[in-house]
């Protein structure tokens, strides 16, 4: 930019378009609340109008400024010493009047200023614009400055006898620093503005709420810290009794800053107001969404479930108490939900892929292949409808329908770790150990933490005998979720088939707190205790196994052809009670 710009603008778009000409280098703004202010230090205004840009005379009042600080003590914080520069910078942000001028990077902050009143009552506001990188005109202030050097040093004189220009950002950021993006500029030199905009004071309210509304810039943004607060709600701020739409918009913006505790609180004086019924709707949805993110699963639905009675056309509610549902692997009133969201909107793929989720959770694989089908019709490159379809027919035994659909997944998605460990998974129930293996391997150089692949391919080697590779997928699954009851299970398999019968009841005992209902760990820990002929213990984690579902006949005889084929092969004489439990038909 070469000559200077002057506007006047009265709105927030014609703001907008002034400032799009500076993007040719690096610009700080600064707002004042009247246009006749000069671009100067505010310590000036305290000096006669003949001493106004004179800089030995700014040198002087802020030098005698900082002496009488240290005088009083106030020159420490949090047990540092201030240097002169930071006990400056302290004083302005309590209000004293320094060389210190505060600009922003924010151009829309520099607005927010100078749509303010002015103290002397309505007037027109100003932004300044002034280019930044011009090492020529502005020194950047480096730490070792500002804790070395005292006031007179920034205010030498060159060989020329020009004094310069400062910028500096503080390195100690308080809230209000960081919130207004501010950099200091000081020095013994006018400050030259490359452009002005001036700002109409008739627009200047409109223009706040504008400013509010597009880029939550207001007071308390602009002022985040306890002084603004009070500032804030100082006598000569009028108190405005919020309306619904106040309430409703504070618990929103809680809920996005993650104060989620005031969200609620806010969600509920909107409801204790009785609105009409799609505001009413609108809070307990969004009271149920801070529950949720609060993990007060009931409560979150409690509160859908108020919002449908007020709104029973609404898909999002349902979707969302659904979502809420599932949380609580609640899957009839999952489906339920999903069923209400794909009445009201049939065309939504991911509720089918959902409600397909649903159906296989509760064993009913061809109503889930029916929705990932759907799903998939609605949505051809949905890759999670092909993953889910690919899991419901690996579970239904139809393993080339599933290793078609995961390939179908992994050619849309290459790097999708968990198509590759589902056809693994397909392929390993197949039979065919080394493509699973290829796809577990796959999925773990994609992501060197899936420990599900590790304790997939742990389970192949272990099916191929090569124990050595099974022991260290194992571990290495372990490490990683060291709460997985699966890879300890899978572990004490190995160690049962490599003779190491304590190592592996000490895997079964883990997998067996982790999980107590994990009737396959009882009959694996019992079967390794036939081993050890601990028949009463063998008897008890058998039965156990038996009364939660197993087939312990059926899984005995998966290992040897029948009792005596395992005492020949063990050398190990079964007692009567255990052979007659191991030969049920």
């Amino acid at each position: 930019m070469a000559q200077k710009v002057s506007k006047r603008v009265k709105t927030l778009s014609g703001f907008m378009k002034w400032i799009e000409q500076f993007n040719d280098g690096q610009y700080l703004f600064r707002g004042v609340s009247k246009h006749t202010y000069k671009l100067e230090a505010s310590a000036y205004r305290r000096l006669p109008e003949a001493d106004r840009n004179n800089s030995s005379r700014l040198l002087k009042i802020n030098r005698e400024l900082i002496n009488k600080a240290r005088l009083l003590g106030h020159d420490r914080k949090d047990g540092h010493y201030l240097s002169d520069l930071e006990l400056l910078a302290e004083l302005q942000h309590f209000g004293a009047a320094t060389c210190l001028i505060d600009f922003t990077r924010n151009a829309q902050i520099a607005l927010w200023f100078a749509c303010q009143q002015s103290s002397t009552g309505e007037a027109n506001g100003k932004v300044f614009a002034v280019r930044s990188d011009d090492p020529a005109i502005f020194r950047t202030i480096t730490p070792e400055l500002v804790t070395q050097k005292n006031i007179e040093y920034f205010f030498q004189e060159d060989e020329l006898g020009r004094a310069p220009l400062y910028q500096w950002q503080p390195k100690q950021q308080n809230n209000r620093v960081i919130a207004q993006q501010s950099i200091f500029i000081f020095g013994g030199s006018e400050i030259v503005a490359a452009a002005e905009c001036v700002i109409l004071k008739s627009s200047k309210s409109e223009i706040l709420d504008f400013l509010n509304n597009s880029a939550g810039i207001t007071e308390a943004s602009i002022y985040p810290d306890f002084d603004g607060f009070a500032r804030q709600h100082a006598q000569n701020k009028p108190y405005i009794e919020p309306n619904v739409q106040g309430y409703l918009q504070r618990g929103t913006e809680a809920h996005l800053e993650g104060k989620l505790d005031g969200a609620i609180i806010y969600y509920t004086e909107v409801i204790s107001l009785q609105p009409d019924a799609p505001i009413l709707s609108e809070a307990y949805t969004k009271r149920g969404n801070a529950y949720r993110a609060k993990d007060e699963v009931d409560r979150a639905i409690d509160d859908y479930t108020k919002a449908i009675e007020l709104e029973p056309n609404n898909a999002e509610v349902y979707r969302l108490r659904g979502n809420a549902y599932a949380n609580e692997r609640d899957f009839d009133n999952v489906i339920e939900d999903y069923s209400n969201v794909i009445e009201l909107e049939p065309d939504d793929a991911q509720v089918y892929n959902r409600r397909g989720s649903a159906y296989a959770q509760r064993g009913e694989f061809d109503d889930a292949i029916k929705d990932y089908t759907i799903s998939i019709q609605l949505k051809p490159d949905h890759t999670y409808a092909y993953n889910g379809r690919g899991r419901a027919y690996t579970r239904k035994g139809e393993f080339d329908n599933a290793i078609r659909d995961y390939t179908n997944s992994i050619q849309l998605k290459p790097d999708h770790t968990y198509a590759y460990n589902g056809r693994g998974d397909a392929y390993s129930k197949k039979g065919e150990f080394d493509n699973a293996i290829k796809d577990y391997t796959t999925a773990i150089n994609l992501k060197p933490d899936h420990f599900y692949a590790y304790g997939g391919r742990g389970r192949v080697y272990t099916a191929k005998g090569e124990f050595d590779n099974a022991i260290k997928d194992y571990t290495t699954a372990i490490e990683l979720e060291s709460d997985d009851p699966y890879a300890y299970n899978g572990q004490g398999i190995v160690y049962t088939a490599n003779g190491k019968f304590d190592d592996a009841i000490r895997n079964y005992n883990i997998a067996i707190q982790l999980r107590p209902d994990y009737a396959k760990a009882y009959y694996n820990r019992g079967k390794a205790r036939l081993y050890l002929q601990e028949w009463e213990e063998a008897k008890s984690d058998l039965t156990i196994a038996e009364d939660k579902g197993v087939d312990i006949t059926t899984e005995f005889h998966n290992d040897y052809a029948s009792v005596e084929d395992f005492e020949q092969k063990t050398g190990i004489q079964l007692p009567p009670d255990i052979t007659e439990m191991l030969t049920r038909q």
